[in-house]
């Protein structure tokens, strides 16, 4: 006959198995995350700690991996040195970074590693790992601080009256609105279809407005000039109009020239390398006959009064410049005689020597050849010309030599 084991020492018994299960799972949870294993510790310098202490959790793809071991201001006042104390094992890349995080509105806090590959190397016990400031997101006391700042610029008479101004365009139209909400979704959809090309949009975007904020001052002097040639475009709208009219005709009677002599452009083109160099050399000459020529068809429309030619004839006397040494041709002889490149006009005032010989040219062009001076003939320059009247004025010249007459003068 088996004994019976009495009921105090079953309970014990019993009592010693769940304690020895218990005890260490309790233990274990007291510990953390990283447990009576191996311990894997970092370090991160931080600008601002955002309040963490020993105990806040560390987690990796959302997985409590360990605690903070400890947290303290760095020993050169400036920023924060803070310890991870990590599961030994835990396989977290190099390339990983820090966020701190507020896992709820209650503000209770979490460390975030944030992996930017999935191979290795990883860190190992004693590594660094970066917390760089600018990808830390905003804390919930900044969050509440800013939305209280938004909703102290709401009036109470903007949200009546945007609430109102909603009711009259929704409430009595369902339609309406279910539109509103499918096309929202339609325009997410595209969001996120496009969210690649967006982010590289705004992106290059917040580059552009960078770059203008560097450069207020040359952007507000060129919208200025940009809005005054505008109103010059608006002044000039006739001849804009005229021009749009009349510039397709004219396009095509200038297509209609290219197509008809398309073949004779390279000669053209070779005669223009040949003609260059002179008319550059000639440029004296060419802004001189660009200032008087206007000017002389000008005096010469003076001279037209009435539809007729009214000018007087100066007559007077001078020096010439003579040559006789050209034989002269035999009659019926057409050959062409050559010229004398030799012979020049001595200069002298009132001379007025002409021919191509005497024009002024660059370079002493047209005096290097010149040997024989020609002969000066004729007496000086009159001071006071003799002046030629035309038949107008002799005509009231005898008008009033006629009146005189009449009144015995």
């Amino acid at each position: 006959m088996r004994e019976r084991i009495p009921d105090g020492t079953f309970q014990f018994l019993l009592f010693l198995v769940v304690a020895a299960i218990v005890i260490p799972v309790g233990i274990n949870y007291v510990a953390g995350p990283e447990g009576f294993g191996s311990k894997m510790r970092l370090h991160m310098t931080m600008d601002d700690a955002f309040g963490l202490t020993k105990g806040t959790g560390v987690t990796l793809r959302g997985v409590d991996v360990g605690t903070v071991g400890d947290a303290e201001l760095a020993a050169d006042g400036h920023g924060a040195d803070i310890e991870l104390v990590v599961r030994g094992g835990t396989r977290i890349p190099k390339d990983s970074y820090v966020q701190v995080t507020m896992g709820s509105m209650a503000g209770i806090q979490s460390v975030d590693i944030i992996p930017e590959s999935d191979d290795g190397p990883y860190l190992s016990d004693g590594d660094s790992i970066a917390a760089p400031a600018d990808k830390q997101p905003m804390q919930m006391d900044t969050i509440i601080a800013e939305a209280a700042n938004i909703l102290e610029t709401f009036k109470a008479g903007s949200v009546s009256t945007l609430g109102h101004e909603l009711y009259q365009a929704f409430g009595s139209n369902t339609d309406a609105l279910s539109k509103v909400m499918a096309n929202g979704a339609v325009l997410a959809k595209m969001v996120r279809e496009n969210a690649p090309l967006l982010k590289g949009l705004l992106g290059d975007w917040l580059d552009v407005l960078d770059a203008m904020s560097d450069t207020t001052g040359t952007f507000e002097s060129g919208m200025a000039s940009m809005a005054s040639f505008t109103d010059q475009l608006d002044a000039n709208q006739p001849t804009f109009v005229y021009l749009a009219d009349q510039s397709p005709a004219g396009l095509q009677r200038a297509q209609q020239l290219f197509d008809k002599y398309w073949g004779t452009f390279g000669g053209v083109l070779a005669n223009l390398v040949t003609v260059e160099p002179i008319i550059s050399d000639r440029q004296q000459s060419l802004q001189t006959g660009l200032k008087t020529i206007p000017q002389g068809l000008f005096d010469l429309r003076s001279i037209v009064k009435n539809g007729r030619a009214d000018f007087s004839l100066i007559g007077t006397f001078g020096p010439v410049c003579l040559f006789y040494d050209e034989p002269r041709s035999m009659v019926g002889d057409l050959t062409p005689s050559q010229p004398n490149l030799a012979r020049y006009c001595p200069p002298g005032d009132g001379h007025g020597q002409r021919g191509a010989v005497n024009a002024p040219r660059p370079n002493d062009l047209g005096t290097q050849n010149w040997q024989y001076p020609g002969g000066v003939a004729g007496p000086a320059v009159a001071d006071n010309p003799l002046l030629v009247p035309d038949g107008a004025e002799l005509l009231q010249m005898w008008k009033e030599l006629l009146e005189r007459t009449r009144n015995g003068n």
